[in-house]
């Protein structure tokens, strides 16, 4: 089951976050007919959110986007702090082959930006955004943390994709040092990384995300948090109304002149929503409807 984990090391005061979301990786895999290599990024930029997610308090929420001016030109992906996740990506039939081993996400993402969007619940968003340094994903996420929310942080991301196409392993970790952590504590952490095999053979290795937390850090971990994860998009026909109706009385007046039903389809979970011309000229009247004049003597 899919399921992401926080706790704190015992004897360093290290954060360790780790997380296995295999099942709702190959259900996007699924929902958009990616081919490998768009399927290991897409995983990779849903696992960053997932990890992101794990700072968040309940109620909140969090984007990650990655724009680059490779042939797959970037995806999106949303997490909440309940374990939820959907995303997607903009050319889903892209396959760039391999690289030292590892399918090549950072030639088909190129060179661009990582923009993550938290959505704190308080009526304003909090944006960050930092040049890619690989388009790996990982070390870019790590960058975006040190650079952005001044969080020095180790981030390692994991997807495998099988040869029938199917997403058998997807995961990651994150760890940061706490106040008080000393420099022999990050040292060590530091030199047993650079050693530390890649988080998608543990996961094939059977391993959950505790055992990837105490693989990374070295260090029994005390589990503070768990939740599981899942693929879910919250979208619904009133939202899709909605949507229409903040276009604006002249973009819906348009729609109406067609003569026929508006599609709208979903981009994180590929519904498509019919909206009857009936329901856009009602939307078209609201757009008009303002507070009833009063007279006052």
């Amino acid at each position: 089951m899919d399921a992401l984990l926080k706790g704190i090391t015992k004897g360093e005061p290290l954060l360790v976050v780790g997380l296995v979301d295999t099942d709702a990786v190959e259900k996007a895999k699924s929902v958009h007919d990616t081919f490998p290599t768009a399927s290991a990024a897409l995983g990779r930029i849903m696992s960053s959110a997932l990890l992101l997610s794990s700072l968040l308090k309940t109620g909140q929420k969090v984007m990650v986007q990655v724009s680059g001016d490779g042939p797959l030109q970037g995806g999106l992906a949303e997490a909440d702090a309940s374990g939820h996740v959907r995303g997607y990506v903009k050319r889903p039939h892209v396959h760039m082959g391999l690289k030292d081993g590892k399918l090549d996400v950072g030639r088909a993402i190129g060179t661009g930006y990582l923009n993550v969007i938290k959505d704190l619940g308080i009526r304003e968003y909090y944006r960050g955004i930092v040049p890619l340094q690989s388009g790996e994903i990982a070390t870019d996420l790590a960058y975006y943390l040190n650079a952005s929310e001044q969080l020095p942080a180790a981030v390692s991301l994991g997807v495998y994709v099988d040869a029938d196409n199917s997403v058998k392993a997807s995961g990651g970790f994150l760890i940061h040092p706490l106040p008080g952590a000393g420099e022999d504590a990050i040292g060590r952490l530091e030199n047993r990384l650079k050693g530390i095999r890649p988080v998608s053979a543990m996961i094939l290795d059977g391993m959950g995300p505790r055992d990837i937390m105490e693989e990374a850090a070295g260090l029994p971990v005390d589990i503070r948090e768990q939740k599981n994860v899942s693929y879910f998009c919250p979208c619904t026909r009133e939202r899709v109304l909605d949507a229409i109706a903040a276009l604006g009385a002249a973009e819906i007046d348009e729609l109406v002149g067609k003569g026929e039903p508006a599609k709208a389809e979903c981009h994180f979970c590929r519904k498509e929503y019919l909206v009857s011309r009936e329901e856009l000229l009602a939307l078209l009247m609201d757009t008009y409807s303002g507070p009833s004049d009063t007279m006052t003597s």
